[in-house]
């Protein structure tokens, strides 16, 4: 018996040893083309023409001196994708969390430990880019635009120009955490005295709760864009283009043969002038320095009037391209809108469920799952054949980016009613691409928390179960069990709760106003997603055009 048991156990060690080697090996590989999509992503909507030894001649082509430039940094590039690809390992990283809980014992104490360690350094690389790094960023992109206007064409004149509005911003930023981390830890002045600011002395806690407000304020503001992009594409991009004609599309064809031919003259007048300044130099060796740099302006003006017309043949292509399919809109449309509507019923049954079985002090946190939820449960029974639910995960958030770049593209970035740039194909800023950057990283952090309203039970325990003492009846793991069996030790404990969730519960139940916003967003974004597709109806409807000379079009290229 004995002998057979040692088997057992050996047998077990290894399948868990083999098991552990499988998921980090898969999640090394989603590392891998998660980098090459926040690559793909940046170099797609960015100009092709580089900064880094040309922008004097190309501040001198540009033909209104007045604009911003449309260039492309290195600097600014490489920032973003490394920005986008932490969000989205960040986000992978909640299945591989789901699957460790079962799967990895006895090595279970490294893996959570790992994990959360993961977490940890995921955050605040999030935190640290979202406060500093992307000020800088954009103003670093914003300083290159208006480089001909300042005459700041060395890189570390606008890298300097560009720290000392980031540093007033960290400035600013600082002293709201300071008045906010006052009334969260020492409450309201109970006398003259300044004993009750003696908290702030605890600098561990001080640490902490810098730590954890800012997490808090990088989801909330996810939290907005989660209502007013993400819900409102939802609603929109299975409408709009797919199950109704979008009449949009025949105008911006038209615009851009019309953009195309104009493109075409001015190529021509340049090629022109440039002739005839080199015939005049046919017969002589110097050609004069007046006339070196026009020719350099000249050169330069006809690459960007190339790059300019590939972009708007690609567009015009693409046009084109979608009339062929034409018979499948309506199959994907219905596709695509049975899956909203998975994701906002979801939604909606899990908030409902709050809203009953839960209250402001306990962060409206569940116990357990009192109604079924269709996205959680084919998550959890997709948990017990791994990697399908990883699949499912990443076709769930593959829809939802796709999704928000669709709306980033028709609307633009805007900053509540402000609309500070369009997202297109090869003609997207630097500064836009820093914004785009920022707001992915929202929407990756928001989408991960989301994970506990979208599906609770999954994000929180995977499909672990345990038997009543009592009655013996099997049940799916619950918070009340999971804190029971909290003192034993790791390896025993039946009902274990992900990173992800211990990290959401603690920061619900410390700051209960975290919790509650986090439930009247919920709430919000799926409420708002009638009126947003009401709104997509309304504006397929072919009504008079208020633009007839495409203005507006003309104005992005």
């Amino acid at each position: 018996m004995a002998l057979e048991h040692t088997m057992v156990v050996w047998a077990l060690y290894e399948a868990a040893k083999e098991n552990t080697v499988v998921v980090w090996t898969l999640y090394a590989l989603v590392g891998l083309a998660l980098l090459g999509v926040s690559t793909f992503i940046v170099l797609y909507f960015q100009p092709r023409n580089g900064v880094a030894s040309s922008l004097p001649a190309f501040a001198a082509a540009s033909t209104i001196s007045s604009q911003p430039l449309q260039v492309s940094s290195r600097f600014v590039n490489v920032i973003c994708i490394l920005a986008l690809y932490v969000s989205f390992l960040c986000l992978f990283t909640a299945p591989v969390d789901v699957f460790l809980l079962e799967n990895s014992l006895p090595h279970l104490h490294a893996s959570v430990t790992a994990i959360k360690i993961m977490y940890e350094i995921y955050f605040g690389v999030l935190v640290v880019y979202s406060f500093f790094g992307a000020p800088l960023v954009f103003n670093y992109a914003r300083q290159t635009e208006i480089a001909h206007l300042t005459m700041a064409f060395s890189a570390k004149a606008r890298f300097i120009a560009a720290l000392k509005r980031t540093l007033c911003f960290v400035l600013g930023v600082s002293l709201l955490l300071l008045m906010a981390m006052i009334v969260l830890l020492c409450g309201k002045p109970t006398s003259t005295d300044v004993d009750w600011l003696k908290p702030l002395l605890n600098y561990s806690s001080d640490i902490e709760m810098i730590y954890r407000l800012l997490i808090g304020i990088v989801v909330l503001c996810g939290l907005y864009l989660w209502i007013v992009v993400c819900s409102r594409g939802l609603a929109s991009l299975p409408l709009v283009g797919l199950l109704m004609e979008n009449h949009a599309v025949d105008e911006n064809k038209s615009t851009f043969k019309d953009l195309l031919a104009e493109n075409a003259m001015e190529t021509q007048a340049t090629m022109q002038t440039k002739d005839t300044l080199l015939k005049r130099y046919a017969h002589q060796r110097q050609m004069s320095s007046a006339d070196q740099e026009r020719l350099a302006q000249l050169k330069m003006r006809e690459k960007i009037l190339l790059e300019r017309r590939e972009v708007l043949e690609a567009n015009a292509r693409r046009f084109e391209l979608s009339g062929r399919w034409r018979c499948w809109k309506i199959p994907i449309g219905v596709l695509l809108m049975l899956v909203s509507l998975l994701i906002v019923v979801s939604l909606l049954i899990t908030s409902l469920d709050k809203m009953l079985h839960s209250n402001f002090r306990k962060g409206f946190l569940l116990n357990h799952m009192q109604f079924p939820n269709p996205i959680d449960l084919l998550l959890v029974l997709a948990s017990r054949f791994f990697p399908f639910d990883y699949i499912l995960f990443a076709v769930l958030f593959l829809y939802l980016f796709v999704v928000s770049f669709v709306m980033l593209g028709r609307h633009g970035v805007r900053v509540l009613c402000f609309r500070m740039d369009r997202l297109q194909p090869r003609l997207t800023s630097s500064s836009t691409m820093a914004i785009v950057s920022l707001i992915m990283i929202y929407m990756a952090m928001i989408g991960l928390f989301s994970m506990l309203t979208l599906a609770p039970q999954y994000a929180t325990f995977g499909h672990q179960m345990y038997a009543e003492k009592d009655t013996g009846i099997v049940k799916p793991c619950t918070l009340a069990e999971a804190a029971k069996n909290a003192h034993e030790d790791l390896q025993n404990q039946h009902c274990r709760m992900s990173q992800l969730a211990q990290f959401y519960n603690s920061l619900a139940v410390q700051i209960p106003m975290f919790g509650l916003a986090l439930f009247l967003g919920q709430l919000l974004f799926v409420f708002s997603f009638i009126p947003w597709a009401a709104h997509a109806y309304v504006s397929t409807k072919k009504l008079p055009d208020p633009d007839p000379k495409t203005e507006r079009l003309l104005s992005d290229f």
